[in-house]
């Protein structure tokens, strides 16, 4: 039996809640940042027609590595460990689709962005929003969950939030649930191989991994695979959800969200190509003032009203959600045109937006909501 299965019975049997390539091993993000090798993964790779497994987990010496070579992945169950209390487990999809950019109105919809790896933030978030319950079932019926990027860096449990979404994903659909998973400059940054905000403690892993940093979501793994079906902008009913915005500069090239989602994937793992392209298209996608994962201009408040009531008359919508630019609560601009929905979670201070019986609330971790005027 493989090893990554034995591993997962004991963690079961024990009722847990759950030569060196060195590209990559340092960051430049902060020279202060002391954090170190820790739990991590599962990272899935496809190399040479077998699927590799590479966990870090501690044991009596500390932590280390396990690798495996699965031949097909079947019904295996994988874990992630969070920490030495806490892990879920999840399967693999069958089929990873590229997402949509349309959807109906739902009859609820929670929404939040900017986790940066804050996975407790994230969890109980969720938990006592009702979205899920303690055993990690989604209870959000039918209604749709919104994560508007910025899922990566800063934060020590990036991997973590990325398997719960793709475990979530899964749950939601089962009770006629959705989960929308909208790219930030974070995740394009990873993607690409822009290292800036990584911590220490995922190159210390890299280590022991025998893995360079830039590896873990290219296209020959089930992360990256997956990322790259998400879009840059969806909407769903009539409320565009963007990370950053759709800036003016874009909106005079393409009003299409088919058309910007499509060239946006293009270059999810070379955005750098992306600028050097010579398309006006691509340059403003990647553009790190214009493009919809980097503007800040609906918060900032640098857009004009007309401006942006030319935005919304283009893509049809009467409200545009965004998060990339922190907010002290989540509020409305522009006459509620625009609500800002990134809320400092490393601080403390974690919030999202609830749209429900067509009203608009601010809800907390706790739960508590208030209604936006």
């Amino acid at each position: 039996m493989k090893f990554i299965l034995l591993i997962i019975v004991l963690f079961s049997a024990l009722n847990l809640q759950p030569e060196i390539n060195s590209r990559t091993f340092k960051s430049s993000a902060d020279s202060t940042d002391k954090s170190s090798a820790d739990y991590d993964g599962p990272y899935i790779f496809y190399r040479n027609n077998n699927i590799i497994v590479k966990q870090i987990i501690k044991n009596e010496s500390g932590y280390t590595v396990i690798p495996d070579t699965l031949s097909e992945t079947g019904n295996i169950n994988f874990y992630s460990q969070v920490n030495d209390t806490f892990t879920f487990f999840f399967g693999l999809k069958d089929k990873i689709n590229i997402e949509p950019c349309f959807f109906e109105n739902p009859d609820k919809l929670i929404a939040i962005s900017d986790i940066e790896g804050n996975f407790f933030a994230l969890y109980d978030f969720l938990l006592n929003n009702n979205v899920i319950d303690i055993n990690n079932n989604w209870t959000f019926g039918n209604g749709h969950l919104v994560l508007a990027g910025d899922f990566f860096d800063r934060g020590l449990n990036v991997t973590e939030c990325l398997w719960f979404i793709y475990y979530l994903e899964q749950e939601a659909v089962k009770h006629g649930g959705y989960v929308h998973f909208i790219l930030g400059n974070h995740e394009i940054m990873n993607m690409s191989g822009d290292l800036r905000y990584v911590r220490n403690k995922y190159f210390e892993n890299c280590k022991l991994m025998n893995e360079d940093y830039s590896s873990l979501y290219k296209p020959d793994t089930e992360l990256g695979r997956w990322l790259s079906s998400k879009n840059v902008a969806e909407k769903i009913g009539n409320y565009l959800f963007v990370h950053g915005g759709i800036s003016p500069e874009l909106d005079s090239i393409s009003n299409s969200l088919e058309i910007i989602n499509s060239a946006a994937r293009e270059y999810y793992f070379s955005s750098k190509a992306a600028k050097q392209s010579g398309d006006k298209l691509h340059n403003i996608l990647y553009s790190g003032k214009f493009s919809p994962f980097w503007y800040r201009g609906y918060i900032k408040q640098t857009i004009t009203e007309p401006e942006l009531d030319k935005i919304i008359s283009n893509f049809e919508v009467s409200t545009i959600i965004v998060g990339h630019t922190i907010v002290e609560d989540v509020k409305s601009f522009y006459n509620g045109k625009v609500i800002g929905i990134d809320t400092d979670h490393a601080g403390g201070d974690t919030e999202g937006l609830l749209i429900e019986d067509g009203k608009y609330y601010r809800t907390n971790i706790q739960g508590n909501r208030i209604e936006l005027k």
